[in-house]
Parts: structure tokens; C-alpha cells; sequence
């Protein structure tokens, strides 16, 4: 499992297209006024607590599509090459294969991530002088965005076993915009549930005071899964996400199985 986390990572990390798409998402991003109006003096500004919160909420609404299409073509890879023979010889078994790769793959093409929105923190602290942000950036990175990174990876490693990995890319991003940008009040969604992946339940009820409307508001579909943002939904988001992740690992683990036997 090492070794092949070992492998995966370093192949993954080492995409040129990787860092290609990532930076032209981050453009994206960067063209948004309220990603440089973070660190402007706290009369006009944000505080780090806050100026972290707001990073990471601008950079999770592009910077995901790129993560999971990148995954897609993680999962078949060994099949394409026809290698799979030759890894089902080596003395260990499908499960530590699935998960090294799917731990390496993902560490890898997060990093582009991290470096993006450490990258702001970094400029917080130079700007304000605050070296409290670099705390709040690793909290925020680690609470609301790797719980929501793991469960798309293990959501880009599932799909392409069902649809190819094309067609898989076109349904993530039809997901990510209806699942978890799109407004609730616009159309049936589960944006804005304890199912979306953007994170927001941990910053808005863990980390810094409610800036997004949950719970209460007008009616929407499945207003029932959007309880109101507190400590409590903040840990119950974290635990459906990495319940999400496990059932998804599971399946893929007994396919592997399965396919190996």
C-alpha cells in the first residue's frame, strides 16, 4: 500500500495538465474582487478568522472540478496500460493497490489546492502581519476542505467503473454546479445539505459565525437535510462525508475483489 501510494502520488503530482487546469480555475477565482479584499485593514477588511473562511469558500466553489476530473482517469489507468495481470502477480492484493492508489492520487492532486489557498494565507499574514492566519488556514483546510476532498475522490474513483471516464468528467461538473453551487430556492438541489461537499456547515457553524443561510429561510426541497449551522451540524457534516467516502472505498474494494478472483 505504501509503495503503491508512493507511486501513485508522485506520478499524479507530476502532471504538467494537473497544474495547467488548476491555474486556469484559479484565474477564475482570482478574477473575483472578494479574493483580494481580504487582507485591505480590518476597517475595510476581515479579520484572519475570517479572511480564512472566505478564501476557502471562494476557492471550493471552481477549484473542486478540477480535482475530481483529474481523479477520473486514476482508476482505469492500469486497465488501459493492460498492466493489471502484472499487478494481480506481485506479492500483495487488490484492497492495499486500491487504497495506496487512491490515497496517493488524491494527496497529489490536492496539493495544487493547498498551494493555492496557503498561497492567500501567506499574503494575509505578509500584508496584515497576522501569523494567526496560517493557524486558521490549516484549520479551515483541514476541517472543511479535506473531509469534502476525500469524498469526491473516492466519488472520482467509483464513476468511472460505470460510465467512461469522459463521461464521467461532464456528470461531476453537472453535479458540482447543481449539487452544491446553485442556489436551494432555484430548483430541487442538495446545495446547501449536509450532503454538499463545499464545506461551508463547518465554516459557517464551527468557525466563524453564520454567513449562509441554513435551516431557516424560505421553503426548498429537501429543507430537511439542511439543519441549522452549528458545532454540532459542522461534526455530523464531517461524519457523512467520511462516511460517504468509506461505503464508496468499500464497493470499490469489493469490485477489485471481485474482478482479482
Amino acid at each position: 500500500m505504501i509503495a503503491t501510494f508512493r507511486y501513485a502520488f508522485g506520478m499524479q503530482v507530476r502532471r504538467r495538465s494537473l497544474w495547467i487546469m488548476y491555474g486556469l480555475a484559479f484565474a477564475v477565482t482570482a478574477a473575483m474582487p472578494p479574493f483580494w479584499t481580504l487582507d485591505m485593514g480590518y476597517d475595510d477588511g476581515q479579520e484572519p478568522w475570517q479572511g480564512m473562511a472566505t478564501a476557502a469558500r471562494l476557492l471550493t466553489s471552481l477549484l473542486p472540478l478540477v480535482y475530481g476530473c483529474m481523479l477520473a482517469d486514476r482508476p482505469v489507468r492500469d486497465r488501459v496500460l493492460r498492466v493489471e495481470p502484472i499487478l494481480a502477480a506481485t506479492p500483495t492484493n487488490s484492497t492495499a493497490r486500491l487504497m495506496g492508489a487512491y490515497a496517493g492520487a488524491c494527496a497529489a492532486t490536492a496539493v495544487p489546492f493547498a498551494v493555492a489557498y496557503f498561497g492567500r494565507a501567506l499574503l494575509f499574514v505578509v500584508m496584515e502581519g497576522q501569523p494567526s492566519a496560517l493557524w486558521w488556514a490549516t484549520l479551515n483546510f483541514t476541517a472543511s476542505i479535506v473531509p469534502g476532498l476525500a469524498f469526491l475522490g473516492a466519488l472520482a474513483f467509483a464513476g468511472p467503473l460505470l460510465v467512461p471516464p469522459m463521461v464521467f468528467r461532464v456528470l461531476f461538473v453537472a453535479y458540482w454546479f447543481w449539487g452544491n453551487l446553485i442556489p436551494k430556492g432555484m430548483m430541487p438541489t442538495i446545495s446547501q445539505t449536509i450532503f454538499d461537499a463545499t464545506g461551508d456547515y463547518v465554516r459557517n457553524g464551527l468557525l466563524a459565525p453564520p454567513t449562509v443561510d441554513y435551516g431557516p429561510g424560505p421553503p426548498a426541497v429537501f429543507d430537511f437535510l439542511r439543519p441549522a449551522s452549528s458545532p454540532g451540524t459542522a461534526v455530523l457534516w464531517i461524519g457523512v462525508m467520511i462516511a460517504l467516502s468509506a461505503v464508496m472505498l468499500f464497493l470499490l474494494c469489493l469490485h477489485a475483489s471481485r474482478s482479482e478472483s
